[in-house]
């Protein structure tokens, strides 16, 4: 990455931001249950201090920082999401609708007549981390305008859900959800091809 902040910098930083702000929800879906959630991770992780990324990002390590705040996020994401099940099993189905929702209002934003199955990959390539850009998470097999499918490559998040104790497949359960929520709002449909391959189809 370069030395200097560039647009991949900023459009890896909102992506923090969004995970931030999803687990700030999941938070407070635990101040309900009487748990604390937010102390428990800032104790654990340390506090996320949103500010502009000039104002936050050292300078002389732009690539270890980011890397640094995404770790966080994604600790975060999955300690809360374990804490909250483990007080509570049932809590799965406040998560669940929870990142639908998400889903939903980002589609609200997106929606369009002309929207492509090519441009809502985009979409959720702009909003869910999936690691540093370098990584290539993941890779377009084919595409139209109508059906996209795309292979993760490899997964991101297993080390931070497995640090916690915690299943990687909550992480893709809330995680199509969230692909299911933002997809049927534009008019398209999801579907998993098998356990890494996935497609976005025009519904008929």
């Amino acid at each position: 990455m370069s030395a200097f902040l560039g647009p991949i910098h900023y459009w890896l930083y909102n992506k923090i931001q969004i995970q931030q702000a999803i687990v700030d929800d999941i938070h407070t879906i635990g101040n309900r249950h009487g748990l604390s959630l937010k102390e428990e991770c800032d104790a654990r992780y340390g506090e996320f201090k949103n500010k502009p990324l000039e104002e936050m990002i050292n300078h002389n390590n732009i690539h270890g920082w980011l890397q640094e705040k995404v770790s966080q996020v994604e600790h975060k994401y999955a300690y809360s999401i374990k804490a909250l099940l483990d007080s509570n099993p049932s809590l799965l189905t406040d998560l669940d609708e929870l990142l639908t929702s998400k889903g939903k209002e980002l589609a609200q934003a997106v929606k369009e007549t002309s929207i492509t199955a090519p441009m809502l990959y985009q979409v959720i390539s702009d909003n869910l981390l999936d690691g540093m850009p370098c990584d290539h998470a993941n890779s377009i097999l084919e595409k139209n305008d109508d059906r996209i499918v795309w292979k993760r490559n490899l997964c991101v998040h297993k080390d931070y859900w497995e640090a916690v104790g915690s299943d990687i497949s909550l992480y893709y359960k809330l995680r199509d959800a969230w692909i299911f929520g933002l997809v049927t709002q534009c008019g398209f449909t999801s579907q998993k091809i098998d356990s890494v391959t996935y497609s976005i189809l025009k519904a008929s």
